[in-house]
């Protein structure tokens, strides 16, 4: 066992350090949110928000690379990578039927710095408040498919103090204290996107993509896929999350 945590650790540390290094050269973040998570894998969370909520979505367990493509989306969480002010608080929340997943959190020493516990499909994690200083953090899973193990469900978090987001000019999330990762097939969204208003969400940004895995009731029904960026304000977390429970318990791939 601890030959095989070592090894999990030392391969996030790896990617993490090429995502470091990427990072250093990418383009100007896009001010559509949802586009800027689906084409960078990575999202700077807005400084006026205060909780954000990361999607493991479903069939988050496949590994990339395969013959026949399993996954839906490009990565293993939504967004892979999160840049996030001190104070910001972080949820992972699990639509990846009917898959357990547990998120552990380590710092650049490799020290477990979270542990998520066990999150069962449409529920969300403990909430992890991101109270230290400036850093960045590997969160990161052993693979959740037998046939697999060497995969890891790998992301990082970046801790700093920001004084800007290119967000700052876009109503909804700039009037918002929470901010949640989400996605819906394209015959879904309109009624979806009523659902969610009913519920007291405004939709930030949306981006449409094709499903990796192409059609059938396993990938929601239809080729074409939406990623959401939900907004909320004055909303209690639990209440937030006691939402999207409702919504993700009618969702086809259920």
């Amino acid at each position: 066992m601890k030959c095989i945590y070592l090894v999990v650790l030392a391969s996030a540390m790896i990617i993490s350090l090429a995502w470091a290094f990427n990072d250093s050269f990418s383009q100007t973040p896009d001010s559509n949110l949802a586009s800027n998570i689906f084409n960078n894998q990575k999202l700077i969370v807005p400084k006026n928000v205060k909780n954000f909520l990361i999607l493991i979505p479903n069939e988050a367990h496949e590994p990339p690379g395969l013959s026949k493509e399993l996954r839906v989306i490009n990565q293993p969480y939504v967004p892979q990578n999160v840049v996030a002010n001190t104070g910001t608080t972080l949820v992972w929340f699990d639509t990846d039927i009917p898959h357990n997943h547990q998120v552990s959190v380590v710092d650049k020493s490799s020290n477990i710095v979270f542990d998520s516990g066990i999150i069962k499909f449409n529920t969300a994690s403990k909430p992890l408040k991101l109270n230290e200083g400036s850093g960045t953090y590997i969160f990161y899973e052993t693979t959740k498919n037998p046939k697999y193990p060497n995969f890891v469900l790998n992301g990082t978090i970046t801790v700093t103090n920001q004084q800007q987001s290119p967000s700052d000019t876009n109503s909804t999330s700039a009037n918002a204290d929470t901010l949640v990762a989400y996605m819906v097939p394209a015959k879904e969204l309109d009624k979806r996107a009523v659902e969610f208003k009913n519920k007291g969400f405004g939709i930030d940004s949306t981006y449409s993509f094709k499903s990796l895995r192409g059609g059938g009731s396993e990938a929601g029904g239809d080729t074409q896929e939406y990623l959401l960026v939900l907004a909320s304000s004055g909303k209690d977390l639990n209440d937030v999350i006691s939402a999207l429970h409702k919504v993700t318990s009618t969702m086809p791939y259920t």
